[in-house]
């Protein structure tokens, strides 16, 4: 079973690295998401954590290809004048089936650094067992995001759960030398 959940997960990420267009990481993040239902109704925490972190990177995948449709559009007719704005006009989000928040989310996921982004991952996986976009984007040192999501918890971001897990360590070894 772990190797089947090791091979899946490596395909899932290979295909959200290969795919194109918006509508194969969509599906790809359905699908991941409808697997983590699947999985908290079973009690599969291992399941729920890998499913939870392919929709998230397929949120940010999809946040890059619409930060560069909205870049390589403006620029095509900067550059080119003589193109006829039909064809460099970037789908719109409602052709793509994105909503503005989707939109809006997704490319601040894109715009965390890649460094940054894995750290938060790791870390969201520790303390919840499982990746959530609203956790990722507290990682810019928000502590309360609801972007309408309907999420209105507040949470401790995770460089300061960190540093007290790192203070905690610091007085244990204190405590069994002195």
């Amino acid at each position: 079973m772990q190797i089947t959940s090791l091979v899946r997960y490596d395909a899932a990420r290979t295909a959200l690295q290969a795919a194109s267009s918006v509508d194969e990481v969509k599906d790809i993040r359905d699908k991941a998401q409808a697997m983590a239902a699947y999985a908290r109704q079973a009690n599969d925490t291992a399941l729920v954590e890998w499913a939870t972190e392919i929709k998230v990177r397929a949120e940010r995948r999809a946040g890059e290809m619409l930060a560069d449709m909205k870049v390589n559009s403006a620029r095509a007719r900067v550059g080119n004048p003589q193109l006829s704005q039909a064809a460099t006009i970037a789908p719109t989000l409602d052709m793509l089936g994105v909503s503005k928040d989707q939109s809006s989310r997704w490319q601040k996921l894109a715009a965390v650094p890649a460094e940054q982004f894995e750290r938060a991952v790791a870390a969201a996986k520790e303390v919840a067992g499982e990746v959530t976009t609203a956790a990722m984007l507290r990682i810019n040192g928000k502590a309360h995001v609801s972007h309408n999501s309907g999420e209105n918890e507040w949470y401790t971001p995770p460089d300061i759960i960190e540093r007290a897990r790192e203070g905690t360590a610091a007085e244990d070894s204190v405590e069994t030398t002195g």
